[in-house]
């Protein structure tokens, strides 16, 4: 029932465009739309549509049914969104390479909030070691492993800033740790970077078996010196070593006041001179309120020349407060004796020293 009053209906609004295009055909320039609609059907199309193309106006657009017109406005609009997202940041993959001359200067890595970056070394890292220096609370992940590095900003860093991060490697060689400064860059992210230390070259194996050489035998040198004095047994073996011969031991008696840190002073100073050797005696009194231990002495020539670090010997393992003891130290004598020194001692930390300006002989 409803059909043919649809049909019917139809049929009328064809017989009633037909009639007006006949109208109006002496009046108004036919369009080529409205040859194409003379032939086709008038079946979905609007009375008001008719006027508009017999009016000379744009040619009418068929209907669809509504579930393909809101597919392609789906598709439209996805078509538009992405022409207009923004472009993202470009994931690059590095490698840097280590070597003695480029240590000092650090790498700079590209990071961004949102993604991760991994560095991964050719050799084991000193976990305890890694440092990284995010003061700001930027970095919302930071994970050490044996070989790998893993961190995510956990916001964009303020512009010009970079965060530093210093990775030590568990081994001995050169370099013996890896500085970057991490930076963020709008375009681009270190998503993988690979981190490699170049060969040593044959010259700087050579340099360097050169130093361990020239260690070695000034270490054999003071080997030989110390078995010869372990023969040394009583006066007897002073004379047999060569330490003591008829012209005596010189014995000469300074009398000063020194004062050092946190309740240090030297009173006396006595340096005893045989054949070759001389020994240097410290009357040190502990006046402060903690234990002293002095652990080496810094001696350097009034008339220049490298500064020596002498070993020092006490009969006590420690000054303690309100005590005084005597410390020695021995040191070759080559040529004639010097007539001045500045000495300083101190304890392992260097936090208390006791510092003599000049010594006379």
């Amino acid at each position: 029932m409803v059909g043919a009053r649809r049909e019917a209906a139809h049929h009328r609004l064809s017989r009633a465009a037909d009639r007006a295009v006949g109208a109006t055909r002496k009046f108004l320039p036919i369009q080529p739309a409205t040859r194409e609609l003379e032939k086709g059907t008038w079946d979905h199309v609007s009375p008001a549509t008719v006027v508009e193309v017999l009016a000379g106006g744009r040619p009418p657009v068929p209907l669809v049914p509504h579930h393909l017109a809101a597919l392609s406005l789906l598709l439209l609009g996805a078509s538009a969104l992405a022409q207009e997202a923004p472009r993202g940041r470009e994931l690059t993959r590095r490698r840097v390479t280590l070597s003695r001359s480029t240590a000092d200067t650090p790498v700079e890595l590209h990071v961004a909030p949102d993604y991760l970056t991994t560095l991964e070394f050719d050799a084991p890292v000193e976990r305890a070691g890694v440092k990284l220096g995010d003061r700001g609370g930027h970095f919302a992940l930071f994970e050490v492993g044996t070989r790998l590095v893993t961190l995510k900003p956990a916001r964009d860093l303020p512009p010009g800033e970079r965060v530093m991060l210093t990775v030590p490697f568990a081994d001995d060689r050169v370099p013996a740790a890896a500085v970057f400064a991490l930076v963020l860059r709008p375009s681009e992210v270190d998503m993988h970077v690979q981190v490699v230390r170049l060969p040593r070259t044959a010259e700087a194996v050579q340099a360097e078996l050169d130093e361990v050489r020239a260690a070695c035998a000034s270490t054999e040198a003071e080997l030989e010196a110390l078995r010869a004095r372990s023969t040394v047994n009583g006066p007897a073996g002073m004379i047999l070593a060569g330490l003591l011969d008829s012209s005596g031991i010189e014995i000469i008696q300074t009398t000063l006041d020194a004062k050092g840190g946190d309740g240090l002073s030297v009173q006396v100073v006595t340096c005893y001179q045989g054949p070759g050797w001389a020994v240097l005696s410290l009357e040190v009194e502990n006046t402060g309120s903690a234990p002293w231990t002095p652990a080496k002495a810094r001696l350097v020539l009034a008339n220049g020349g490298r500064a020596r670090v002498l070993p020092v010997r006490m009969k006590e393992a420690r000054i303690e407060p309100g005590a005084t003891a005597r410390v020695v130290m021995e040191l070759e004598k080559s040529g004639s004796p010097p007539k001045a020194i500045q000495l300083e001692l101190r304890d392992s930390a260097g936090t208390r020293r006791i510092l003599i300006p000049s010594l006379m002989f």
